[in-house]
């Protein structure tokens, strides 16, 4: 028999991208990356928009829980990657679940960082590599990966893309 232990749900969902519809955005060179974002000020979205990324979200997250939730968007933003841009390592604190979109990519640079590669790095060294450290998920454009967001995350040099991102607060409804 085999367990996983303590494992972390992360989800790979198809999504209408014409249908995320954004009231604002400026951006400038954010982070120590200087990734074209509106990370700062941050988006947003028309309420159908809104609607239906909660809904999106909803479906998937209800089928994992398994209670009735309240979800709600906390923060969204574009990204706008030129070619040779990244994105270094970080989680979103201050929220339980984060998101990316991909709107328009050639290959996803995403790379997801174990959440013990401390402790893998401190008893396993490289020529005994048994545990992955890193996952790259195989995304395309129209897709998100919906994540804990204490998964840290980071993206490797890319090619010229746009992706949105966001955070979401989750309540249980008795």
């Amino acid at each position: 028999m085999k367990l996983n232990l303590f494992s972390t749900p992360v989800f790979i969902i198809n999504i209408d991208t014409n249908k995320i519809i954004k009231k604002n955005g400026s951006f400038k060179k954010t982070w120590l990356s200087e990734t074209s974002s509106s990370h700062a000020e941050g988006d947003i979205l028309e309420v159908e928009s809104s609607n239906y990324l909660l809904e999106e979200i909803g479906k998937v997250l209800a089928k994992e829980i398994k209670k009735t939730l309240k979800i709600s968007l906390d923060h969204i933003w574009e990204n706008r990657y030129e070619v040779g841009d990244f994105q270094e390592r970080h989680n979103h604190p201050g929220s339980h679940f984060s998101f990316i979109i991909y709107k328009e990519i050639k290959d996803s640079k995403t790379i997801f960082v174990n959440p013990n590669e401390d402790l893998i790095l401190s008893y396993f060294n490289s020529k005994l590599n048994l545990f992955e450290q890193n996952f790259k998920p195989d995304c395309r454009s129209g897709q998100m990966i919906l994540f804990p967001s204490y998964l840290h995350h980071m993206v490797a040099k890319t090619d010229q893309s746009v992706t949105i991102a966001g955070n979401i607060k989750i309540e249980m409804v008795e």
